[in-house]
């Protein structure tokens, strides 16, 4: 298990970063990276605020599932410097969520992988583009970089659409690992990850004897040691996915669906993935694919059987599972499989979408399986900040890792799903790691 390092740093905002406490516009707290953690770390900042620094706090404002902002007004806490403008604690706090890579990189005041998000910002300050207050989208520094693995995990590659099915140009990336030794790391939350398929995606199953079996036939389904006739079922929407099926599927093997037995309805597979520099697409390769268990992950486009897509974000990958084209853009029944941060499922939920949760290993991504050894596709979110930034909000951002690190404090939006460090009776200790052992420092039941 990685030690947890203490956080000698983060960020400030424009007026954070001098040693005067005083501004003429609230304070900023602005965090940057990982898509994963994006609608966690929205309800996590409104929750934190509210809750710990005694202060008003608004709901996020978002922006296309890329861009939150939470303002925190009238705070009790001192941590806030005070606001000249108003005489009163206030405090901004902004998260945008594109990719893991983007995270390392702004905290070390690097160009991003995709120079369209920082479009006219002095990236030597470590800027990017981030809310204003709402829909506009201004140059902030960044204070806190996020990611899903540690930088040094970034290994992968991908090239193709941006978006996908959506479009967006031509996307290459080839990652060579982010060397983060120069910033100040800290673990807070466990990340869960899951796969999603498109409603279309069918099999027939066992309804009686071996209920939830693949079959073809009612003698599939008889049970032993009675021998008791069973019910082979219609095709319905797959509720399961093996490791060995998604290691055949996002390696490109399988062609159609009915290449895993004759059970699936026969249709071509569509392997939605993520760019290289996802945390997610990192922590398939590492956890799932086990960088060559059964094979290795595709790192190209491609048309046919299979179709194979890369996509920026966790939202765009969702479009590309739910059958979003360019000519239809609100999706359509197709054999389409991804992977995804495992709270999308409050996002899917949404029945005009064609997108269902899968389990993985027959468990969903639920915060009691990890916590308990039942699930294994998970990664320990990274927090990076750089010692060169002001020493001001220090104790503002100690605050904020320590407060996310406490199992109590995990949003109740988020408690089915996301589980804090403490929480952890097993756990991996490196990326590539098998999940061990642990003991909870701050147990939590079931």
């Amino acid at each position: 298990m990685k030690a947890q390092l203490k956080l000698s740093l983060v960020a400030g905002a424009a007026v954070l970063a001098t040693a005067a406490i005083c501004q003429a516009a609230p304070a900023e707290l602005n965090i940057y990276g990982a898509s994963a953690q994006y609608t966690y770390w929205n309800a996590q900042s409104q929750n934190y605020a509210a809750t710990n620094l005694g202060c008003t706090a608004t709901a996020p404002v978002n922006n296309g599932g890329k861009h939150g902002f939470v303002s925190a007004t009238n705070c009790t806490s001192t941590l806030v410097p005070v606001n000249s403008a108003t005489g009163k604690r206030d405090l901004d706090i902004r998260y945008s969520g594109i990719a893991s890579a983007e995270g390392p990189l702004s905290a070390l005041k690097a160009a991003p992988l995709d120079a369209t998000l920082a479009t006219g910002c002095n990236l030597a300050n470590g800027e990017r583009l981030m809310y204003a207050s709402s829909s506009t989208l201004v140059c902030k520094p960044v204070h806190i970089g996020t990611s899903d693995v540690a930088g040094e995990s970034l290994v992968q590659s991908s090239s193709g659409q941006k978006l996908g099915p959506m479009g967006g140009g031509a996307f290459n990336v080839t990652m060579t690992a982010i060397d983060t030794s120069s910033l100040t790391p800290n673990n807070t939350v466990v990340v869960p990850f899951g796969f999603f398929v498109n409603s279309a995606v069918t099999a027939q199953t066992c309804t009686t004897g071996l209920i939830g079996n693949y079959c073809t036939a009612n003698t599939q389904c008889d049970t032993a040691p009675a021998n008791a006739t069973g019910t082979c079922g219609a095709a319905a929407t797959i509720t399961n996915i093996s490791r060995e099926e998604a290691s055949l599927i996002f390696s490109g093997y399988v062609t159609d669906w009915s290449d895993l037995g004759t059970y699936f309805t026969a249709q071509p597979v569509v392997a939605c993935l993520r760019h290289a520099g996802s945390g997610t697409h990192s922590a398939m390769d590492l956890t799932v694919m086990n960088s060559g268990w059964g094979a290795n992950m595709v790192t190209a486009e491609a048309a046919g059987s299979p179709t194979i897509w890369f996509n920026q974000g966790s939202g765009d990958e969702i479009k590309c599972i739910n059958g979003n084209t360019t000519a239809t853009p609100t999706g359509s029944l197709i054999g389409a499989i991804g992977y995804a941060d495992g709270d999308q499922a409050l996002g899917v939920a949404n029945t005009s979408q064609n997108v269902k949760q899968l389990k993985y290993n027959g468990f969903y991504p639920t915060r009691t399986a990890i916590r308990n050894g039942l699930y294994d596709f998970y990664t320990n979110a990274w927090l990076y900040t750089n010692p060169a930034n002001g020493a001001t909000v220090n104790n503002l951002a100690n605050n904020l890792v320590t407060f996310a690190q406490d199992p109590a404090h995990v949003p109740a939006t988020k408690a089915n799903y996301w589980a804090a460090q403490g929480e952890m009776k097993f756990n991996r200790g490196s990326d590539t790691g098998y999940p061990a052992f642990t003991g909870a420092s701050t147990p939590v039941t079931p």
